[in-house]
């Protein structure tokens, strides 16, 4: 199964990148959308770009200086890995019996085999990721999307998209596990930053063009998140996650 459908889940740059990263491209006609809070997004919107501008990326710069190249794939990989289950458990709840098959296989062979998710083993052997989330979830099972939404550091969403984040966060396993040991929240902290950092890092000159260039941002992230929304083989519940965004497929 190629690796085709998009992100889920979220933390620092979905909203600082939400409006950025996916702001570098020229999208197509919008599609049908319902932006009742507009004003009030727009607002968000700059702080979340202003966050990018004097916090996320000089961390970034450094982190790209100080960490080497194969070593910032590995952490992204392992990164990706912790959300394996999550999406296991989404298809099981979306009925796709393949779908859960590859997460739980990937899961356990990098897991087990590829130091922790460190190296991609199932991708080597073919097998390769398909993120999905509760957004998608609760897509699948009839419910629409609500009106658009930009959230202060986690970015763009709609009211399902949001309620899918908080249950794709209670459904992570691995906050259950640290939370025994007492540094449940600064592991978050830590997982949440690095997240945030290794998607900046990923799309770092896609975002420092769509800073540059852009003449209406917001509108233009608001346009390609509704249709990657809505083409449903890319739900972005997750900009953290280290998928390849295809920017290329909204240029004119």
């Amino acid at each position: 199964m190629p690796e085709g459908r998009r992100p889920r889940h979220a933390g620092i740059v979905a909203g600082i990148l939400s409006g950025v990263a996916l702001g570098t491209v020229t999208p197509a006609p919008a599609l049908a959308e319902s932006d009742p809070f507009e004003s009030l997004n727009r607002a968000v919107f700059e702080v979340n770009r202003e966050l990018d501008r004097f916090v996320l990326r000089p961390t970034t710069v450094t982190y790209r200086f100080v960490v080497p190249d194969p070593v910032r794939q590995g952490i992204g990989q392992f990164l990706n890995n912790l959300l394996e289950p999550v999406y296991a458990l989404n298809a099981a709840l979306q009925g796709d019996a393949a779908g859960l098959e590859v997460a739980v296989s990937r899961f356990l062979l990098n897991t087990f085999v590829g130091l922790g998710g460190f190296i991609d083993v199932a991708a080597q052997a073919g097998v390769y990721r398909d993120p999905r989330g509760f957004g998608q979830t609760l897509d699948q099972w009839g419910s629409g999307p609500g009106p658009y939404l930009v959230l202060p550091v986690l970015g763009p969403s709609t009211a399902r998209e949001l309620a899918g984040l908080g249950m794709d966060a209670l459904s992570t396993p691995h906050y259950y596990l640290v939370r025994r040991s007492g540094i449940d929240l600064t592991f978050q902290a830590a997982e949440t930053g690095l997240r945030a950092v290794t998607f900046r890092d990923r799309h770092f000159e896609q975002v420092d063009a769509g800073l540059a260039s852009s003449l209406d941002a917001y509108a233009s992230t608001r346009s390609v998140y509704w249709q990657l929304l809505r083409g449903r083989d890319a739900p972005p519940d997750d900009l953290f996650d280290d998928t390849e965004l295809d920017f290329d497929a909204f240029e004119e």
